[in-house]
C-alpha cells in the first residue's frame, strides 16, 4: 500500500540536535519523518523522495542538486545565512524556502568576543605550552583590551551585542553598516565610520556580515594593507567574506599580529585533510592549502564553524524550524 504522508528528511544532524528533532517531530501530523547524519549531496540516494527538506549550511542546494530532488516543496534550513542554497532557482521551481532568522545573536557575539580574548591572550599557545610539559610565560605576552579600539563591520543583532561587549571592557568602538543611525549610535556608544577608517583604526576588526555578492572577499589583498600594524582580524560570519591569502599575507608581513577564525573559505574542502575532489577547481585548491597554512601558525585560532552552537541557540534553532514546516503545511493542507 503507497504511503501517502508528506515525507520530511532532516540532514546534516549533529549529534547535539538528534535528541531535540526526535522529540519535536511527533508533532507533525500525517508525515513521515527520517533523520540523517550526512548532508544531502552525500546522500542522494536517500535525499531524492523528500518533499520536505532541512538542512543546515554544509548541504548546498544549487541547480545540480535541485534537479535531482524532483518532489522537493519546502527547504527549512536551520540556519540564518541562506548563501548554500539557490533562491532564485528555488524560485523559478516554486520550492518555498524558510530560515531560522533569529537564534544565537547573543550567542555568537559570545563566541566571537571569546575568539578576541583568546587571541589577544595567546590563551590557546599558553594551553598548548602546558599541555606540551612547558609551564613557563615565555613568548607569551598578550595585550589588553582596555583603551583599544574594536572596529564592528555590520552592527545588526549580532554585531550591536559585540559592540556592548567591546564597550563594557573599556575600548573604544567603531562601527561599520550600511547606514548611518545616530540614535543607535548613541545607545550602544560607537562611532559610524567607513571600513577604510575601521581598518587603519582598529586594534581588532570583527566581521559580522551575511556572504553575498557585496561582501565577497570584502577583506582583501588590497585593503588589508590599510589595518593597524599589529592588529587582530575576527571572522565568525562566513570564510568567503575575507580572503584566505589576506589572511596569510598580512600577517607574514606584519600587519596582523593574530587572527581569530570560526569558518574558512575552503570549509568543503578541509574536512578530509588530503582528500581532494578531482573536480576542484584551481582556486578551491589554493583556498584549501591556504587554509592549512593558517591552520598550524600559532598566532592563528581556527574554531569548527562553532559559533551558533550553544545549548540555547540549537533548542531555538530546532524549535523554529519545526514552527517553519508546521506552518507551510497548514498553508498547503
Amino acid at each position: 500500500m503507497e504511503d501517502k504522508r508528506i515525507k520530511v528528511g532532516f540532514f546534516g544532524v549533529a549529534s547535539w540536535e538528534r535528541d531535540l528533532i526526535e522529540k519535536e517531530m511527533y508533532g507533525l501530523q500525517n508525515c513521515a519523518v527520517s533523520v540523517f547524519e550526512k548532508n544531502v549531496n552525500d546522500s542522494m540516494e536517500e535525499a531524492v523522495n523528500f518533499d520536505i527538506l532541512s538542512v543546515f549550511v554544509g548541504s548546498v542546494l544549487n541547480k545540480k542538486t535541485l534537479d535531482k530532488l524532483p518532489n522537493l516543496k519546502l527547504i527549512a534550513t536551520r540556519s540564518t545565512g541562506m548563501d548554500h542554497i539557490d533562491l532564485e532557482e528555488c524560485k523559478k521551481r516554486n520550492i518555498v524556502v524558510m530560515s531560522v532568522p533569529e537564534y544565537g545573536s547573543v550567542t555568537v557575539a559570545e563566541y566571537a568576543f571569546g575568539l578576541l580574548l583568546a587571541i589577544a591572550k595567546k590563551i590557546v599557545v599558553a594551553h598548548q605550552s602546558v599541555e606540551d610539559g612547558d609551564f613557563s610565560p615565555e613568548g607569551l605576552t598578550g595585550v589588553d583590551l582596555r583603551g583599544k579600539t574594536l572596529g564592528v563591520v555590520g552592527v545588526g543583532k549580532i554585531g550591536a551585542n559585540m559592540v556592548r561587549y567591546g564597550r563594557g571592557f573599556g575600548m573604544k568602538v567603531l562601527g561599520v553598516a550600511r547606514h548611518k543611525d545616530p540614535k543607535l549610535e548613541k545607545k550602544l556608544g560607537y562611532e559610524f565610520c567607513s571600513l577604510e577608517k575601521c581598518l587603519k583604526e582598529s586594534d581588532f576588526v570583527s566581521l559580522h556580515v551575511p556572504s553575498n555578492k557585496e561582501t565577497f572577499h570584502l577583506i582583501n589583498r588590497q585593503n588589508i594593507e590599510l589595518m593597524k600594524p599589529g592588529s587582530y582580524l575576527i571572522n565568525t560570519c562566513r570564510g568567503d567574506v575575507v580572503e584566505a591569502e589576506a589572511i596569510l599575507w598580512a600577517l607574514n608581513n606584519g600587519i596582523l599580529s593574530g587572527a581569530a577564525l570560526d569558518v574558512a573559505e575552503a570549509e568543503g574542502m578541509v574536512a578530509d585533510v588530503g582528500i581532494v575532489e578531482k573536480y576542484a577547481s584551481k582556486d578551491d585548491l589554493k583556498e584549501a592549502v591556504t587554509f592549512h597554512m593558517l591552520r598550524d601558525r600559532d598566532d592563528v585560532i581556527f574554531t569548527p564553524h562553532n559559533a551558533f552552537n550553544s545549548r540555547e541557540a540549537v533548542e531555538r534553532i530546532v524549535e523554529t524550524t519545526f514552527k517553519n514546516i508546521k506552518e507551510f503545511l497548514k498553508k498547503n493542507k
